[in-house]
């Protein structure tokens, strides 16, 4: 969805919120989802925790952050508990008196429309789309606001690292400063066109090999390159600049870290074409001076420092607050049903009574256990409905239709 670009992000949370629904088909919708976890007077359900996670997944989808080797099962704990944080956020906001105001409300949207490039009745059409509404999306925007309000408060007074943290960081991070050795080159650039044939190639090649006989007869570098290079560095004389390992192609840069400085290439070819390389200069590698780095080294421990009291100051909400976690207690319950069955089994075929403590345990338990296994096999098919959304072999509002079904056979 490419909406899921909120104005509002919580700062210092591992995830961000990005974008997610709250969709209210009906109070069976809830008994679905599941309660995952109880905040208070709050409620987190499994539908909202699974969209949040599908965000989260898509922010690092590619990247090289830790959440990469982490399985589906970790990742939905690691959400959850931001979740968590973000509604005894909201929660605290409200104790402090904390508003937002309908003119707030409506120049948010206003930076969504504008940054999307939408009309607000698009956003509508695309909200309904998704089985939510534009007053459950606004609640969706009040609880950002309020959250990042409270936390900037909270971190409003954090002070700077101090110098001598910063030094000392410095003296132990070193290596994160190291910069690799670079050159300095100029090149003369024989440029391939477009679907030429072997035999041009072959041709310009040739010519690459004449003017590095001329270079090698002792005639000006510089001169040549503007006389003949077919790149935008003839006007230079071939300059490239500085250039790192990594940054060319691996051809170009193979022949070019191959040099000392004042040597010349043969005549490298690359998919662009051919090359004649010269190094000007050699910058060995060094670790950036510490006066260099300074302003990176207050940036990463002013955000360890901050990050330190946001966690004390979340811990300290947990410990004053009801926070109950029941994210995989289903599993534990199916486990019981099945027990529940295999007793009724044995009895039907025993002559003696099976004693056992889930089988003396009163009919209304054994009801709700009966009742159980019915929203499990529900549960099961809405999966397989969710799944198939995922994998694109339905649409969007197919599913929406689907789920709607489902929940009304309970």
């Amino acid at each position: 969805m490419f909406f899921q670009k909120s104005v509002y992000r919580f700062p210092y949370l591992i995830t961000g919120l990005l974008f997610y629904f709250t969709l209210s088909l009906s109070l069976l919708a809830t008994t679905f989802d599941r309660v995952v976890a109880k905040v208070n007077n709050d409620v987190i359900t499994l539908w909202t925790l699974e969209n949040r996670v599908e965000a989260f997944l898509q922010k690092n989808n590619g990247s090289n952050s830790l959440v990469q080797p982490l399985q589906k099962k970790e990742v939905m704990k690691l959400v959850l508990k931001d979740l968590v944080a973000e509604k005894l956020q909201v929660q605290e906001a409200k104790k402090n008196g904390m508003l937002v105001s309908d003119e707030t409300l409506e120049k948010a949207l206003g930076d969504i429309y504008k940054n999307n490039n939408i009309t607000s009745e698009e956003f509508e059409t695309m909200l309904k789309n998704e089985g939510s509404n534009l007053d459950s999306y606004k609640e969706i925007i009040r609880d950002q606001i309020l959250s990042s309000r409270i936390v900037t408060r909270q971190l409003s007074n954090v002070g700077d690292a101090k110098e001598s943290s910063m030094k000392k960081y410095y003296q132990k991070n070193k290596k994160s400063f190291w910069v690799p050795e670079q050159l300095v080159v100029r090149h003369i650039m024989f440029i391939k066109e477009e679907g030429s044939s072997a035999k041009d190639n072959h041709a310009l090649k040739k010519k690459a090999g004449d003017i590095l006989k001329k270079i090698k007869a002792g005639e000006n570098f510089s001169v040549l390159a503007k006389n003949y290079s077919t790149d935008l560095s003839a006007r230079s004389g071939g300059l490239l600049g500085v250039i790192s390992r990594g940054t060319m192609m691996p051809e170009f840069e193979k022949a070019a870290f191959d040099l000392k400085v004042g040597e010349v290439s043969g005549v490298v070819e690359t998919m662009n074409g051919f090359h004649i390389i010269k190094c000007d200069n050699v910058i060995p590698g060094h670790t950036k001076k510490y006066k260099l780095v300074r302003p990176e080294i207050k940036k990463i421990l002013n955000a360890k420092i901050r990050e330190k009291k946001y966690k004390k100051w979340i811990n300290g909400l947990k410990k004053t607050s009801f926070v109950e976690i029941s994210l995989f207690e289903d599993i534990k319950s199916i486990k019981k049903v099945r027990v529940s069955r295999s007793i009724k089994r044995n009895q039907a075929n025993s002559s003696k009574p099976v004693k056992s403590k889930l089988y003396l345990k009163n009919k209304k338990e054994h009801n709700q256990s009966e009742t159980l296994t019915r929203e499990r096999l529900i549960e099961k098919k809405l999966r397989m409905y969710r799944k198939l959304y995922s994998n694109g072999k339905i649409t969007k509002e197919t599913f929406l239709k689907k789920k709607k079904e489902v929940l009304e056979s309970l």
